[in-house]
């Protein structure tokens, strides 16, 4: 009798697991039904860039999947986005807060505008003009060769370091150019119609004297184009010009 007394206590135990187990089961895939993604901190993609994105794997379907993928793996993400957060804001609402990439410069490819970040990687296609990233001219590119995601094929490596540099410099001094020219590995900055030469390194000490000496162009020669020569300055050479282009084409 005891006997049969165990066997049908364990015989209980075991249909109370499975059928507990049947249960989480069941909350597991039919509770957790992503029916609303919510995206935040996006700039450069637009909310239904990102969602599609996530939906791409057919899993998505299950909130609770997404939660744990984008929480505890190491998920393919777009290439201009360092980082997405996803949360559950219910059962069935996938919050998804997006931490996109620092762009430090643009070309032109492909009818459009290609963006890359400091380690030079071509991050971003679009025709979309993001305020505050500089457009790149005179950078050696094979664009036959160009794949989002990789690095740009340059011929000189050093170029990004050099970009990254000079936009530090250039955010601290509050100075935003029409564009940045690296032909040769120098680097020309454009402000209107005054292109400024800063050569090669010593980029902070050329790039502090910029703002006084375009607000003085300003007041005295206004609207005259022509170019800064600041690639020569440093601590023991502190000479300045500026040659008007007229001057600068005889």
């Amino acid at each position: 009798m005891k006997k049969k007394r165990r066997k049908r206590k364990t015989g209980r135990k075991i249909l109370i697991t499975f059928l507990t187990l049947f249960l989480l089961s069941v909350i597991v895939v039919f509770g957790f039904r992503t029916k609303n993604i919510q995206v935040t901190g996006n700039s450069y993609y637009g909310e239904n860039s990102i969602v599609t994105w996530i939906s791409k794997d057919k899993l998505s379907v299950n909130s609770l999947y997404t939660f744990l993928k984008y929480r505890f793996m190491n998920p393919t993400l777009p290439s201009g986005v360092e980082e997405m957060k996803v949360s559950l804001k219910s059962p069935w609402t996938v919050k998804v807060q997006v931490k996109e990439k620092t762009m430090i410069g643009y070309i032109d490819y492909d009818n459009a505008y290609l963006y890359f970040d400091k380690e030079g990687t071509a991050s971003l296609r679009t025709k979309k003009v993001i305020e505050g990233v500089p457009y790149i001219q005179g950078m050696e590119v094979e664009l036959s060769k160009v794949k989002i995601g990789k690095a740009l094929p340059v011929s000189d490596k050093n170029i990004f370091q050099k970009i990254v540099e000079v936009s530090k410099y250039l955010e601290k001094y509050q100075l935003n150019p029409d564009s940045i020219s690296c032909p040769g590995g120098e680097i020309y900055l454009t402000f209107g119609v005054v292109t400024v030469q800063l050569g090669k390194k010593e980029y902070e000490d050329r790039i502090a004297q910029i703002p006084p000496i375009l607000e003085k162009l300003t007041e005295q020669y206004p609207d005259q184009a022509g170019i800064l020569h600041l690639e020569n300055y440093d601590t023991s050479n502190t000479a300045i010009r500026f040659v008007p282009e007229a001057a600068e084409g005889e």
